[in-house]
């Protein structure tokens, strides 16, 4: 029979602790694992939280969250390829190089391969590859305290540099945001999209979207830059039949620095001294006549002559400067009108309208070398 030990037990029990105490989640890297053949690498499988407030991930992978406690308070900052400014005199040797054209560096890529059961219908945005929320004006109950003013916020902001550093380093193409859809090279593939947007602004959510006091959908400010759309185009419409299709009650259009000119009686397009585009009826259109009791010399500026005069004498370019272009003359008058020019009625070659009922009116078109009349 073996002699009790006093205090055993309790050595037995601390060595039994130190085991437990000694383990962890995080695991280093098993060389049975796909490219893990770097043991320095560590592993681990389950969720992970880094929080000041919160002790567990929320259903989160991977929880991060920070409070305003610095000016550079960031949640995470990701970098690859970074100078050391840190070092007195730093130089190439401290950055990654691209060493070949099919180099593959990103600083995060998020992919999120969507599987649904048959049968499941989403109705709004509720999957993604990522999100980003901006949340502001919450109420105080929630934990906020928001009462300051903001001259600029962005959910998501990009930008990029390209400094002079005295080397010819080239860029061809820059893509500020690059959009791309693959889709499968399967012929007859089951699988479709019913529509498709690459940029889609929806319908403003809540009840008080009048907050916003001037808004624009897209708004681009370098005047330097081009814009360019190889579809068609539809504003106020999605049936979209035209290159450009404009769909608005009243005045569509409005171009300023257009050359203004007053408006014309018969034109069905006008434009007013602010450049807007205006359109008329049909039944609103007048001809611009004139009425002549004497000598005319005839302008452009008129459709129309009616005579009510005597004997007069209406003189006229010659035909090629009215190639395609018509004057009526009606001659209701108790004389003979004249003209300078003559014209053909038939075979025959006149140069007098009369004020008899069979021949008072005569629609002269020119040909570019002979004036017709055509009515």
């Amino acid at each position: 029979m073996k002699r009790f030990i006093p205090g055993s037990w309790v050595v037995l029990l601390l060595l039994q602790a130190g085991t437990c105490w000694a383990q962890t989640n995080w695991k280093t890297a098993d060389t049975t694992l796909f490219n893990a053949n770097d043991t320095a690498k560590i592993w681990r499988r389950g969720a992970v939280a880094i929080s000041q407030q919160h002790d567990s991930p929320n259903r989160n992978m991977l929880l991060v969250t920070a409070r305003y406690d610095t000016l550079l308070t960031r949640g995470a900052y990701i970098a690859i390829n970074e100078p050391r400014f840190d070092l007195e005199d730093p130089d190439s040797t401290t950055v990654g190089l691209a060493a070949t054209p099919t180099a593959n560096y990103q600083g995060l890529i998020v992919n999120n391969f969507a599987n649904y059961q048959a049968g499941m219908t989403f109705p709004d945005v509720h999957t993604s590859a990522s999100e980003f929320n901006y949340l502001r004006g919450y109420p105080d109950t929630l934990g906020f305290r928001d009462g300051g003013r903001l001259a600029k916020a962005a959910t998501l902001k990009l930008s990029a540099s390209f400094g002079n550093n005295g080397r010819t380093h080239t860029t061809d193409t820059f893509d500020l945001i690059n959009l791309r859809l693959f889709t499968s090279s399967t012929a007859n593939n089951p699988a479709e999209i019913t529509n498709f947007y690459g940029l889609h602004l929806e319908p403003f959510r809540g009840v008080n979207a009048a907050i916003i006091k001037n808004g624009w959908g897209i708004y681009i400010a370098p005047s330097e830059l081009k814009n360019y759309f190889s579809g068609q185009v539809g504003i106020g419409t999605t049936v979209i039949a035209h290159a450009l299709t404009v769909s608005a009650p009243h005045d569509p259009i409005q171009v300023s620095g257009i050359q203004y000119a007053a408006a014309h009686d018969d034109a069905l397009l006008t434009i007013d001294p602010d450049g807007v585009i205006h359109k008329r009826e049909m039944a609103t259109v007048q001809r611009r006549f004139a009425t002549t009791f004497g000598d005319t010399a005839l302008s452009d500026s008129v459709d129309l002559y009616i005579h009510k005069g005597g004997d007069a004498y209406f003189e006229l370019p010659h035909a090629a400067e009215r190639a395609g272009r018509s004057w009526k003359i009606i001659n209701i008058g108790s004389g003979v009108i004249t003209l300078s020019e003559s014209f053909c009625v038939g075979y025959e070659s006149r140069r007098h309208i009369l004020n008899d009922p069979q021949q008072y009116a005569h629609e002269l078109f020119s040909d570019g070398t002979t004036y017709v009349s055509i009515k």
